[in-house]
């Protein structure tokens, strides 16, 4: 899903060497192999300038596979790239984790904390632990081998966000669309003076942690709306929608993405609201 938005982005501006587990791959005139062959990385990231690393056994494969499978995809998978990288003079990766590096699977690791990239990893099963240790194999790789890498930790993605307003909602504090995802790994990729870098990457809200505690608390979801947009909750009721508590998740902040990378997501939840015709504060 996200290399297919990463290949949409780039359509016109950059050439792209695709590579796969998939035949169809083939047939957009791409490599077919996997992270976990070296030689296949090795013939793909020939004469490239950088590499965007998306593939990763995650989430939808929790109670499905054995820790093993977990760590040869993302970890020896990982390091697999570097050694492209490094072989093939390649300065630039950009590679996906994951926020349940910080907060878990169940995101209650930080409690009332405000998320960012200060706050040490709490990963609670196979896959984030994964995950911090690419991150951990990322800095070493920049530190002592001169690579630039750069891992982006996203929340939800969604391909895309389809109508009747029930998924618009993890706009709230849960998702992103694929294409906002794809535009920060073209950023991390491109923008210089980036080494040994880290970041969130979420939903661009202005709901506060205490918001997602209230919802999480059986609060009123209405009177949390209000603050932040008033009058959307008369407009929405009014087209039958209608917010739940799953998607008032711990919030992360965007800050270091905003300043660094010159991100920030255009799919909101505000732009949600006035697209349905909502006037605004």
């Amino acid at each position: 899903m996200l290399g297919r938005a990463v290949r949409r982005c780039c359509d016109g501006a950059h050439e792209l060497v695709l590579f796969d587990t998939a035949e169809a791959v083939v047939e957009a005139g791409g490599i077919r192999g996997t992270v976990t062959d070296p030689e296949a990385v090795m013939r793909a990231a020939k004469g490239c300038d950088g590499i965007i690393h998306t593939a990763a056994m995650h989430g939808g494969s929790y109670g499905q596979a054995p820790n093993a499978e977990f760590l040869k995809v993302n970890v020896l998978g990982a390091e697999n790239l570097f050694q492209a990288a490094l072989k093939h003079g390649i300065r630039r990766l950009v590679l996906s984790s994951t926020m349940e590096t910080q907060i878990g699977k169940d995101w209650g690791a930080y409690g009332n904390a405000i998320l960012d990239e200060s706050l040490p990893p709490r990963p609670d099963w196979i896959y984030p632990v994964s995950k911090v240790m690419v991150e951990q194999l990322s800095g070493f790789y920049a530190v002592h081998r001169g690579l630039e890498v750069v891992n982006l930790r996203y929340q939800g993605i969604l391909e895309k966000l389809p109508t009747g307003g029930y998924s618009e909602f993890g706009l709230l504090a849960r998702i992103i669309v694929a294409a906002d995802a794809a535009q920060a790994n073209l950023l991390a990729l491109t923008r210089p003076g980036l080494c040994n870098e880290v970041f969130n990457i979420g939903p661009d809200t202005p709901l506060a942690q205490q918001d997602c505690n209230e919802a999480i608390q059986g609060k009123d979801l209405w009177t949390i709306l209000e603050r932040h947009w008033p009058g959307s909750g008369d407009f929405l009721r009014a087209r039958g929608l209608k917010p739940e508590a799953r998607f008032f998740w711990p919030v992360t902040r965007i800050d270091k993405a905003k300043l660094m990378l010159g991100w920030q997501p255009q799919t909101t939840f505000e732009k949600f609201l006035r697209q349905l015709g909502w006037p605004g504060k």
